[in-house]
């Protein structure tokens, strides 16, 4: 695989063009077929998700078929002009949000002393969220590259979420006021960008990094996500026993 990344990062970005095209005239059918084998214990539509989701032999092959789905997709990633302004795009929203996210919290943080409430706040928790939500259709865009990939990216993009909801990585992102800051300029340009010159002068952001490296989304797929939640949640807790005594943080 290293030598395999060498020898792609010395192609000119024309020579990667015709690799990714000879990658999905190699790779095409298989797709097709892991697609086929997912939809025959997932189904067809969404009305079908609780049918698999909740079993776990089906849910762990189905995720198995998701691997080999992201391996093949990220293969036959096709580097256009437009498809990396695209990604470029979504990488500075994503690393926004979450920076946005912050600024929200540390604004509610400072509000405290105003809103809190003595006779009643014991403790409180202070968190922001950034996730992907597939709602319907128009939760995944339709690009005029479909057709090299072949693949059904609405439904795999709402399996995928399916898989993850109820997980840790229902969030891209966790926040809180005291988590590490992952986006220090550094970028986290590790699989599946390690190796692809395209992505070299672009600072990929840990949301970024999460999506393509720990919740099955391809880099096609995420070209086509069109729906992201950010949420700041503020919580106030009052704690006490029976006899009235509080617990105070």
């Amino acid at each position: 695989m290293e030598e395999h990344n060498e020898t792609y990062s010395r192609l000119s970005l024309e020579q990667r063009q015709v690799m990714a095209t000879g990658f999905a005239l190699k790779y095409r059918d298989e797709l097709m077929d892991v697609e086929r084998q997912i939809k025959e214990i997932a189904g067809n539509s969404s009305e079908d998700n609780d049918k698999w989701c909740r079993d776990q032999p089906k849910f762990d092959d189905v995720r198995d078929l998701l691997t080999r789905r992201w391996n093949l997709l990220n293969l036959m990633f096709m580097p256009s002009v437009m498809n990396m302004n695209r990604f470029r795009e979504i990488n500075s929203r994503l690393e926004s949000l979450c920076r946005q996210l912050r600024e929200r919290m540390l604004k509610l943080k400072q509000s405290l002393p105003i809103v809190r409430a003595s006779d009643f706040d014991d403790d409180y928790e202070l968190e922001g969220e950034l996730r992907f939500c597939y709602d319907d259709e128009k939760s995944v865009l339709k690009l005029d590259d479909d057709d090299h990939y072949c693949s059904d990216f609405c439904r795999m993009i709402d399996i995928i979420h399916t898989c993850n909801y109820g997980t840790y990585w229902e969030c891209i992102e966790r926040i809180s006021p005291d988590s590490p800051i992952f986006d220090d300029g550094v970028s986290w340009n590790e699989p599946p960008f390690y190796g692809h010159p395209e992505f070299d002068d672009i600072i990929i952001c840990h949301a970024m990094h999460n999506l393509s490296g720990h919740m099955l989304y391809s880099i096609p797929d995420i070209l086509r996500l069109n729906d992201f939640w950010a949420e700041v949640h503020l919580t106030f807790q009052s704690i006490t026993t029976q006899d009235g005594t509080r617990y105070i943080h």
